[in-house]
């Protein structure tokens, strides 16, 4: 196929299907082979080539053969700083190593360099899921600057929300509620029992008029986001309980932002 002037000549595919299937098999440097004919005969590597070779690497501890492989096919500009790194990052995570992982993240972003949300929402997960949910909201507060943020899913922010509110990093979490309001992320809470006749005794009447229209679907936008904000004051102003109810506003306003669309 690869012969000069023969009638069929390999593309871009092609080359890559062989790379991925030796990467697969953990013959990375059969892969990079392959790779070198590749760029021999004009084709460059592809986003999907570059991540399967950066996976193989970091899969087979060989994670400075990632960073070369990295150099060497940006230079050719057949790829972006940014996709070779992200994908870094997310092979480093999913590969158990995730303090490597967040030092090549935070490496990106001191450069100036866009993750992709993928490799975000990736590594919030993480962060949170460790404990380091304070960690995880200052991350995330960066990135939402960088406006790297534009497609991470719902349950990123569910797990950073929840997190910062059983940590009782209450300020922060109001600062999230409000940033997934105005984004208008919808969650599915599983925090459902009771709530009316929880917030019955705590005596929140109107309140409790608003929040029965919103979990039967018959609230207009206006009083869920009236709703959202009473709780948003509550929160804030040191309203939280004790015992059982230790969670019951952050609790009551994860389920509002859940039903709000």
């Amino acid at each position: 196929m690869e012969k000069e002037g023969g009638d069929c000549s390999p593309n871009v595919v092609t080359y890559t299907s062989v790379i991925q299937r030796l990467c697969d098999k953990g013959r990375s440097k059969e892969a990079l082979v392959i790779l070198d004919r590749m760029e021999a005969c004009g084709c460059a590597p592809s986003r999907v080539t570059v991540s399967a070779l950066i996976k193989s690497f970091c899969m087979e501890d060989q994670v400075e053969e990632a960073y070369k492989l990295i150099d060497r096919v940006v230079v050719g500009c057949s790829v972006t700083y940014s996709d070779c790194y992200s994908s870094l990052v997310v092979s480093l995570a999913r590969g158990r190593k995730p303090e490597e992982a967040e030092k090549v993240l935070r490496m990106m972003l001191d450069s100036g360099v866009k993750p992709n949300s993928l490799a975000c929402s990736i590594m919030l997960k993480k962060i949170c899921l460790e404990g380091r949910v304070i960690d995880g909201f200052f991350l995330f507060d960066e990135l939402e600057k960088m406006e790297c943020l534009s497609s991470i899913d719902s349950d990123t922010y569910s797990i950073l929300l929840v997190g910062l509110c059983e940590q009782r990093h209450l300020v922060e979490a109001a600062k999230l509620a409000r940033l997934m309001l105005k984004k208008e992320i919808k969650l599915k809470a599983p925090y459902v029992d009771s709530i009316a006749e929880i917030l019955k005794k705590s005596g929140d009447e109107e309140l409790v008029k608003h929040l029965v229209g919103v979990e039967e679907g018959n609230s207009c936008p206006g009083n869920t986001i009236l709703v959202a904000e009473a709780l948003l004051v509550r929160m804030q102003n040191g309203f939280i309980g004790a015992g059982a109810h230790a969670l019951f506003y952050p609790t009551l306003l994860y389920n509002v932002i859940g039903n709000k669309l």
